[in-house]
């Protein structure tokens, strides 16, 4: 026994000493994680030290160095009629643009579930407006809604005599080409989420539901919906997201005119800081809009909580 002790005491004296340090799967993902950090860290303190600043580019003075205001931009955005106009409005925007998104969305995708003839190719046709860039689809719809356009021209052909309308500079009729474009460019990716959630629904509950006689709207709405419910909510987390930030259609069509009529929270912060350069007060603004959009993000992702709690 005392010589298996020696022994046991001199290979533990062998063995070479433990390395202390990162386990290796924490050191490969760190340089990663490391660099999202930075990315996203350094531009949010530099703009929460903005937001209590009055810099400008234009005022000789380096951004470190400006002179704090501390909550007075703020203040100045709570009485900014333009501002609380433009954010308004963009949620106006997300509401009708992602609303009418879902629903067309959900009626080619239960029009696409089923086998036919020259499926694949309508589904590429359909999602065909996904691929277009941005730009080159704003500038399709100015010309569209051009006083000189083709929609003016359906219109003096439908009703038999000369229409001419300016759609981009009436205020009240500005914002529609806006949406329009929007909707018509981005419902293909809703239809995505949609279909690829239908497909995936377990057939069990849904053959069922046919075997007990329930009609084919009480199996969408009592059984496929209730079902879909994590997929639309993410669906329309991720467009009520993306339309938040619309601009590209706007700056196009109408650069956020007649006046401020079409102007939405991502054309005032683009006027505002690099048309006016009050980088100080935009960075305020930009805060307040995050706090809106992490509002939506909470609202809409209370289905998916339910559906994992």
């Amino acid at each position: 026994m005392a010589q298996e002790s020696l022994d046991a005491t001199a290979m533990k004296q062998a063995a070479p000493p433990r390395r202390r340090g990162l386990p290796f799967n924490v050191a490969l993902v760190l340089p990663a994680q490391l660099t999202v950090l930075a990315v996203v860290l350094c531009p949010t303190l530099i703009v929460l030290w903005l937001s209590i600043t009055d810099w400008q580019p234009t005022s000789g003075v380096t951004w470190y160095q400006a002179e704090p205001v501390w909550h007075w931009n703020f203040y100045d955005l709570y009485f900014d009629d333009r501002f609380i106009g433009a954010l308004l409005r963009t949620i106006l925007v997300v509401c009708v643009c992602v609303a009418l998104e879902l629903a067309i969305a959900i009626g080619l995708a239960l029009l696409f579930l089923e086998e036919w003839p020259w499926r694949k190719l309508a589904v590429s046709a359909v999602i065909l407006p996904m691929m277009i860039v941005p730009v080159d689809a704003a500038n399709a719809f100015f010309m569209l809604f051009n006083e000189r356009g083709p929609i003016n021209h359906i219109i003096s052909l439908v009703i038999g005599e000369a229409f001419e309308f300016s759609w981009l500079a009436d205020p009240d009729w500005a914002l529609l080409p806006i949406m329009l474009a929007e909707i018509w460019q981005w419902t293909p990716l809703m239809f995505l989420l949609v279909l690829t959630g239908l497909m995936n629904l377990p057939e069990n509950q849904i053959r069922a539901a046919i075997v007990l006689g329930a009609s084919p709207a009480r199996i969408f709405f009592r059984v496929m919906l209730p079902l879909m419910a994590p997929v639309i909510a993410i669906a329309l987390l991720v467009r009520s997201i993306e339309t938040f930030k619309i601009f590209d259609p706007v700056y196009i069509l109408t650069r956020g005119g007649p006046g401020a009529a079409t102007e939405t929270i991502s054309m005032f912060m683009y006027n505002g800081a690099f048309v006016y350069f009050r980088m100080g007060y935009i960075a305020a603004a930009g805060l307040l809009v995050l706090i809106v959009v992490i509002s939506i993000c909470l609202a809409l992702s209370k289905p998916l909580k339910r559906h994992h709690g």
